[in-house]
């Protein structure tokens, strides 16, 4: 048996996250054994840890041959956590749910609060005593003062549900540590995005968000000699001078890994924030000449008139609104007990230049903004959808009767098998459903990927979810089809539609539904 293997486990919640599994791979190359926390199906859930670990250079195959890494099968919202088998030293909480705004599973606090209050549980019951929380520096809430490396009493109030949760959940981990002889150590990274070196990253949410509004601009004007796409009259609500904290994911990772490994830095709380962000002006110009805009400016919050938008505004603002606080209200973080760590380690948090800026564009670009591939086969055929269940059910629409739509739409769904599909409505009526790379013109469209398309059209997801979080986006007469997509949304609800739903049937039955 090696070395590694005798000694105990490090057990890893969220290990298949941005951060979790370049935590994983960090502390697999210092040498200690990592237990990780997985939703069943166990297998299926190594497998995606397992490909994850591999893009790093880590083989998690011999990992777990080794008995270095292991997989244990629970869910934490749920409290269904694992037995004695293996041997536990300590605990890094990872796993959350960045979500902004409650939703009706009661996200973000089921897992940032629930599910933390269930691990405690867990570990008290095994005798474990060294718990680290990888939390969050805005947990500190709306402050008007620099945020210490402390527990922060709790503020007037929060920008949105995720930074409550996320306070609550250290409040639960320190009333935990007052138990015995427990220690808790808090981690608080800022906005974390991209590897500094390659950009590369697996969510694509908070900073990415005004990335994709930039985009926006950039597909507005498909002529790039279009002389518009350097004078967009775009007012930028936010201060130049202010700073957007963004931190690379492997720093952060790293720093996690450098704190855990070292019992003399357990029990206090660290700032994983960037001590020279890049100003929101840096940023501003990044995007510019990535994209290849110009003619955007910014106006002081009080002068902000938000009742009077243009059309590049108003879809401007509702990519970005749900981060729009982090522009104009960011807190200065203290970070003494991090700048020790980053001395005694050699760990530096590398700067924001615009090459750098860019690099986490053109990554997330290539990754479609985290758009998953999937192989064909995994689920039914679109085309029973488009060419059965559609025709069938929207002449029985009222969604249908009451919008009385006139439109030509394309549907291109990325890795289904000639995937488009170009819908015609006439009056609130499908007149035609054309399959394939057809020479129709369509007024707007929709891609996306089939994970996607079934959550769409089950009517459980809001499409301004997908396009938010850059799963889906839209093309051609984008007001249009922002609009469009809500009236699908309501169809979606009137009848929705699951793979299960057409698994067993062929267009006959699906047209008698």
């Amino acid at each position: 048996m090696n070395r590694a293997s005798q000694t105990g486990f490090i057990l890893i919640t969220g290990s298949t996250g941005f951060v979790g599994h370049y935590l994983v791979a960090e502390l697999l190359r210092r040498g200690r054994r990592c237990a990780v926390l997985l939703r069943p199906p166990l297998v299926g859930s190594l497998g995606r840890l397992g490909a994850l670990l591999g893009e790093l250079g880590v083989d998690a195959a011999s990992a777990m041959a080794e008995e270095r890494l292991v997989g244990l099968e629970g869910d934490l919202a749920e409290g269904t956590l694992p037995g004695d088998r293996w041997s536990i030293d300590a605990v890094v909480h990872a796993a959350a749910v960045t979500a902004f705004e409650p939703d009706a599973a009661g996200e973000p606090y089921r897992t940032n609060v629930r599910g933390t209050r269930h691990l405690l549980d867990w570990a008290s019951s095994r005798g474990i005593a060294d718990l680290h929380l990888v939390s969050s520096a805005y947990s500190c809430g709306r402050v008007d003062r620099p945020v210490a490396e402390r527990f922060n009493a709790r503020p007037d109030g929060f920008h949105n549900a995720y930074e409550d949760s996320k306070h609550q959940a250290e409040r639960c981990c320190l009333d935990w540590g007052r138990g015995g002889p427990r220690r808790v150590t808090l981690h608080r990274p800022s906005v974390v995005v991209g590897e500094w070196g390659t950009g590369r990253a697996t969510k694509f949410g908070g900073f990415y968000l005004s990335a994709r509004a930039a985009e926006f601009l950039d597909r507005s004007f498909p002529d790039r000699l279009d002389p518009r796409r350097m004078n967009i009259p775009l007012r930028l609500k936010g201060r130049p001078g202010e700073c957007q904290n963004i931190v690379p994911v492997d720093y952060v990772a790293g720093m996690i890994a450098a704190i855990v490994t070292e019992p003399a830095r357990h029990g206090r709380v660290y700032h994983l924030v960037h001590p020279d962000p890049p100003s929101n002006a840096r940023i501003k110009s990044a995007f510019e000449h990535y994209f290849g805009i110009a003619g955007g400016r910014f106006v002081p919050p009080e002068d902000f008139d938000a009742f009077d938008l243009n059309e590049y505004e108003r879809r401007f603002y509702e990519i970005s609104r749900p981060i729009e606080h982090y522009f104009l209200d960011t807190p200065t973080f203290l970070r003494d007990q991090t700048a020790t760590v980053e001395a005694q380690t050699g760990i530096g948090c590398p700067a924001f230049d615009l090459a750098a800026i860019e690099r986490l564009l053109a990554y997330a670009q290539s990754a479609q903004w985290g758009r998953r591939r999937r192989p064909p086969g995994m689920t039914p055929g679109c085309a029973l959808y488009f060419e059965a269940f559609l025709p069938a059910h929207v002449g029985r629409s009222q969604v249908a009767r009451m919008t009385a739509l006139s439109a030509v739409m394309r549907f291109i769904i990325e890795d289904e098998p000639d995937g488009e599909w170009v819908c015609r409505f006439d009056g609130g009526r499908l007149s035609t459903v054309h399959r394939g790379r057809n020479g129709l013109p369509e007024q707007f469209g929709y891609r996306t990927t089939r994970e996607v398309f079934w959550e769409a059209v089950s009517g459980r997801v809001p499409p301004q979810d997908l396009f938010l979080s850059g799963r889906a986006e839209v093309f051609g007469d984008v007001e249009r089809a922002l609009k469009m997509a809500m009236i699908l949304h309501a169809f979606t609800r009137e009848f929705p539609c699951t793979p299960a739903v057409l698994a067993g049937l062929g267009r006959s039955s699906c047209s008698s539904t």
